[in-house]
């Protein structure tokens, strides 16, 4: 025997997700001011829809047909002549009929917005595709190496304060153009000088005789942007000693 499961499914109408999708279309689409709703003009275009739905034998959610009653009403409320009494702050007599529609909408637009931008990018992401990391695997093409693995950050950082202490920049007394430098350079000028050094360089090395502040912070940014990639390898023989840096074999 085949046991039936009662499945939830949502209704749409036209590719209207629900009443107040349709009313924040019919809205748009009016160029209306959605907080001055003329509301006999959007009541006859909601009841019109509605109409068209059921001429061609589509399915009508009761949200649909509850939201048809709500406007029916407030469009009754508006027409109904004003007391001349003056009304208190506060009187629920006083209130726009349509204020609660309004709050409702712009919660729903607000949401709306917030889903349409997370839509967006969950499809920004679709087009990303991950590779899983096989550890395994890179121990057997690279070797169980680990070129800063007897260097901690505590050491690159104490070299880079005594390269850092014999930088002599004087503050200038006129007006100059800040220096140009990007990290991509500073890399490319790093690779360059320790291709020309096979046995390796020190730490100091590394950086011109002279350099400016900017220019040092800059390669300091370089070397950590190369060891990242991969690129470069240290050695420290002796402890507190000279830091060498090489170009890394592949």
């Amino acid at each position: 025997m085949y046991k039936m499961v009662a499945t939830k499914y949502q209704i749409r109408l036209d590719n209207f997700e629900g009443p107040l999708d349709l009313l924040l279309h019919l809205i748009e689409k009016n160029e209306i001011d959605i907080y001055d709703i003329p509301i006999a003009k959007i009541t006859e275009q909601y009841l019109s829809f509605i109409n068209e739905a059921k001429d061609l034998d589509l399915d009508i959610a009761s949200e649909f047909l509850v939201m048809a009653a709500t406007l029916l009403s407030i469009k009754a409320r508006m027409l109904l002549p004003k007391p001349v009494k003056v009304v208190n702050e506060g009187d629920e007599e006083g209130k726009d009929p349509r204020e609660e529609l309004v709050v409702r909408l712009l919660e729903y637009k607000k949401y709306k917005e917030i889903a349409n931008l997370l839509k967006s990018k969950e499809q920004d992401m679709a087009q990303v595709f991950t590779r899983d990391l096989d550890l395994m695997e890179l121990v057997k093409e690279f070797g169980p190496y680990n070129p800063v693995e007897n260097i901690s950050v505590y050491d690159l950082l104490k070299a880079f304060q005594d390269v850092w202490q014999k930088v002599n920049e004087m503050e200038p007394v006129y007006e100059i153009a800040r220096e140009n430098i990007s990290i991509k350079d500073c890399m490319n000028h790093i690779l360059d000088k320790l291709a020309e050094s096979p046995r390796g360089l020190t730490f100091s090395e590394l950086f011109s005789t002279g350099a400016s502040k900017l220019r040092v912070l800059v390669t300091f940014l370089g070397i950590l942007e190369l060891i990242k990639l991969n690129k470069i390898s240290f050695q420290q023989k002796d402890t507190f000693g000279k830091i060498i840096i090489f170009l890394r074999e592949y």
